[in-house]
């Protein structure tokens, strides 16, 4: 599959950018926090949790790009990257929510986040070919 690899490496980047300023104390970090365990909260993260992660983003950004095509339309693109996010992404994060009594507020803003994740995603991919 012909996959537009600097295309994925930008839209890789922008979703981790994005999830940086989600995270951050001014938007939704306070309490995201608030509604997580705050012992680990507490240690803040290594600098290697930043580094596998953006890998993990390479990754899933590649995959929707297979996924998508290398000629899918901009609002192709859009409507796939909302139904991952919302029917994938956040279904399954509210199972394992559900059964490991995680909120519903921390479900609602990491499942409003990877909504975002894969519409950045489809943003950037249907729009650099």
């Amino acid at each position: 599959m012909e996959v537009n690899f600097l295309a994925v490496l930008a839209a890789a980047l922008a979703a981790f950018i994005v999830g940086g300023i989600w995270y951050s104390p001014k938007v939704f970090g306070k309490l995201w926090t608030k509604h997580s365990d705050p012992q680990k909260m507490k240690a803040g993260h290594k600098p290697v949790v930043f580094i596998v992660s953006f890998i993990f983003y390479f990754i899933s950004a590649w995959a929707f790009a297979i996924l998508i095509g290398p000629d899918a339309s901009l609002i192709l693109a859009l409507y796939a990257g909302a139904a991952i996010g919302i029917l994938f992404v956040t279904m399954c994060f509210g199972i394992n929510y559900l059964f490991s009594g995680r909120s519903v507020m921390l479900l609602l803003i990491d499942g409003a986040y990877h909504i975002v994740q894969f519409l950045i995603y489809g943003l950037v991919l249907g729009l650099w070919h």
